[in-house]
């Protein structure tokens, strides 16, 4: 899934086209790899970042932001199939009215060939 975001990185802020979520792979093919922060401003926070390392041309995205954005669309997606799910509940109930009054008239039927 894609979307607009900035992706963030020391003085190399931009905004560009960047996928949502745990980064598996730079943007040039390379695998993403975990690293631990040492700078003064964010020590020991986790960054994703290419395996050929960070500029301005290659990934860089804090694991914390990432985690946020999965637990987001995850949400979403829990939202909507909570509404598939109201939806199939009244379906369902609205079936087993119908088939009762099927069986009820089909009882009918059956009394009347019967007498």
């Amino acid at each position: 899934m894609y979307s607009l975001s900035c992706v963030s990185g020391n003085s190399y802020r931009r905004c560009l086209n960047a996928e949502r979520g745990t980064l598996i792979q730079c943007w040039c093919g390379e695998p993403s790899k975990i690293f631990t922060s040492g700078s003064a401003t964010n020590p020991g926070r986790l960054y994703y970042c290419c395996a050929k390392g960070y500029n301005k041309r290659h990934l860089f995205k804090w694991a914390d932001e990432c985690l946020v954005e999965e637990v987001e669309d995850i949400k979403s997606l829990i939202s909507g199939m909570n509404k598939d799910i109201s939806e199939f509940r009244l379906n369902v109930a609205r079936l087993e009215k119908e088939i009762k009054g099927m069986k009820t008239e089909s009882g009918r039927k059956g009394e009347e060939c019967m007498s």
